[in-house]
C-alpha cells in the first residue's frame, strides 16, 4: 500500500466570461479573482482570463483559424488541474461568451479522453491525492477566513 503523502501543487486558471472587455468593471472577474486569491491561501497557484480581452472564434475545432485566440488559452487549461468559469446569469442563462467557451471546450471531451485513455490509472491516483490534500487544507481553514 503506497503511504506516500506528497502531492503536486495543484494549478487552476479561471475563464472570466462577461461580455465587457477591460479595463471595465466585471462582477464575474471580481468574483474569479476572489477565487483564485482563496485558492492561493490553499497553495494552489491560479491565473485569471477575461475572455472577452481575447478573440475566441466560434466553433468546435482546437484551432478555427486565422487570430483564434483559443489554442493558448486551451493551452493554459491543459496545463491546469482546476477549471473556474465565472459567469453573469441573465434570465437563468449564462452570457454568451460563456456558451462559446463551452462550445470550444466540446471539442476536447473525445480528444481528452483519448489521450488520456492510457494514463487513465496514474492521472486518477494523482487527481484522488490532489483532492485529498486540498480537502484537509480547506477542512483545516478557518471560515469565514480572516482579514
Amino acid at each position: 500500500m503506497d503511504t506516500t503523502t506528497e502531492t503536486t501543487p495543484l494549478r487552476a486558471v479561471s475563464l472570466v466570461c462577461t461580455l465587457s472587455p477591460s479595463p471595465k468593471l466585471s462582477s464575474s472577474q471580481l468574483l474569479a479573482e476572489q477565487t483564485t486569491a482563496a485558492l492561493a491561501g490553499h497553495g494552489v497557484t491560479g491565473k485569471v482570463i477575461r475572455i472577452a480581452d481575447h478573440d475566441v472564434k466560434p466553433g468546435v475545432e482546437v484551432d478555427m483559424g486565422d487570430g483564434d485566440a483559443w489554442p493558448e488559452i486551451r493551452d493554459t487549461i491543459l496545463g491546469c488541474d482546476i477549471l473556474i468559469l465565472s459567469t453573469p446569469i441573465w434570465r437563468g442563462h449564462p452570457s454568451s461568451i460563456t456558451r462559446r467557451v463551452l462550445e470550444r471546450l466540446d471539442a476536447e471531451l473525445g480528444r481528452f479522453f483519448r489521450i488520456r485513455a492510457g494514463k487513465a490509472a496514474a492521472t486518477t491516483r494523482t487527481l484522488a491525492a490532489n483532492t485529498a490534500h486540498l480537502a484537509r487544507r480547506l477542512k483545516s481553514a478557518p471560515y469565514p477566513p480572516s482579514s
